[in-house]
């Protein structure tokens, strides 16, 4: 035991004595270095984090409670009235939100958010993830997954030598299970495009990786490329999941053509996602397999550096359902809550959450011939990311009630009620 505390104050010396003398001069330059010094000391238990700090996670633990004067907010619809108040603070995007049912009595709430940190009860810590995390260029943990009890991360990536790349991560023991390629055009990736929406279908897992750029017509080339894994539905094997690396065979490409989806829904046997366009467009799909959506040949959005317009309909590629002019920038999507999908029985009925539009869309899809019988939109004015999910990533609910992160202003707890 003693000599176990030598060793370690022993190593934290020299990391301190080094990181004195090598960045005195030029603190940039040991950057990269002083961050994988750290995930080792991490390793040893000498340090408890390595890409956040103590004062930031407990800043986010004394935040957690909501404020006392917060108050229900009532929304008239068409035929209902949606209700919402505050339950937990958080600032930042969250990346993952479950809640713990064994409990009766008491919800227990799992947040796990973009830059790296989860929230549970009353712990916050940073999450168990590799060294290469790349939390610049809008990354960090895009999306939690979670498998028989076991949290799995898509993630971005940078390596020691300047490769970007994207990852999924087990974050119990921050192995990395499967990986994309290096990004092309490393100036222009914008991780806010990587995607990492999902459903669970019983023995698989299907997973949007987006093709994450802003201006860079190399990047969007990907999602018509079939060896690579940006712009695609990634269909995957549950059980792979717990093994060291996800094999060939364990995985393939659902779907393609693909921009940056962010919802991905399963209801009456059919899968539904919505997605972001260019400048314009953002679209809600019809998803069947090995179809191709045609990113970055058509769309009805505009390209962002001189507006001009693509193809509107190829034969060659599938068309949405419906494409949002403007833009809402959607961000995640899920089937209705028990009372609302009662309400409406004879249609296939989804919220879509929104991050421009600040909204919640009721969706309306005819179940016998996918098509939009209607959309109805309830104005929050509030950029939403997530809906709060079950053990089984179904949406959680509870007497009709269900929840929803915002950017920079925690969960909120929301209800559809006073039925007309």
């Amino acid at each position: 035991m003693i000599k176990n505390k030598i060793f370690k104050y022993f190593i934290t010396f020299l990391f301190g004595i080094s990181c004195i003398f090598i960045g005195y001069e030029n603190p940039l330059l040991i950057e990269t270095p002083k961050k994988y010094v750290k995930f080792i000391l991490k390793k040893f238990g000498v340090v408890e984090n390595f890409f956040t700090n103590k004062q930031e996670l407990q800043t986010v633990l004394d935040e957690k409670k909501p404020e006392n004067n917060s108050k229900i907010i009532l929304l008239n619809g068409n035929s209902f009235d949606l209700s919402y108040e505050k339950v937990i603070n958080f600032d930042g995007r969250s990346a993952g939100i479950f809640v713990n049912t064994k409990k009766k009595d008491k919800l227990e709430f799992d947040i796990f958010l973009q830059e790296g940190i989860n929230i549970k009860d009353n712990s916050v810590k940073e999450l168990n993830v590799p060294v290469d995390i790349f939390l610049k260029k809008n990354g960090g943990v895009k999306s939690v997954i979670k498998i028989e009890g076991d949290a799995y991360a898509l993630i971005s990536n940078k390596s020691s030598v300047g490769c970007y790349y994207a990852s999924i991560v087990n974050l119990n023991n921050a192995k990395k299970i499967l990986s994309t390629s290096c990004l092309p055009d490393e100036e222009n990736i914008d991780f806010n495009g990587l995607g990492g929406a999902y459903i669970e279908d019983q023995d698989h897992v299907l997973l949007s990786i987006g093709a994450p750029e802003y201006f860079s017509q190399k990047i969007r080339s990907l999602a018509q490329i079939n060896s690579s894994k940006f712009g695609k539905l990634i269909k995957i094997k549950k059980e792979a999941f717990k093994n060291e690396k996800i094999s060939k065979e364990d995985y393939k490409i659902y779907s393609l053509g693909h921009r940056n989806p962010q919802g991905l829904i399963l209801t009456d046997n059919k899968i539904f996602s919505v997605e972001h366009g260019p400048q314009g467009g953002d679209e809600l799909n019809f998803i069947e397999e090995d179809n191709n959506y045609g990113w970055p040949i058509v769309s009805f959005g505009t390209k962002y550096n001189n507006g001009e317009g693509y193809k509107n309909i190829s034969k060659t590629f599938t068309s949405p359902l419906y494409s949002f002019l403007p833009s809402i920038a959607p961000s995640s999507m899920n089937i209705c809550p028990e009372n609302l999908k009662k309400y409406y029985a004879d249609n296939s009925c989804f919220l879509v959450l929104s991050l421009r539009a600040m909204s919640i869309f009721v969706v309306l899809v005819d179940k016998k011939n996918p098509k939009v019988m209607s959309i109805e939109q309830f104005k929050i004015d509030h950029r939403m990311r997530h809906f709060a999910l079950d053990e089984n990533n179904k949406m959680f609910q509870k007497n009709n009630a269900f929840f929803i992160s915002f950017d920079g202003f925690g969960l909120h707890k929301f209800k559809f009620d006073n039925f007309r």
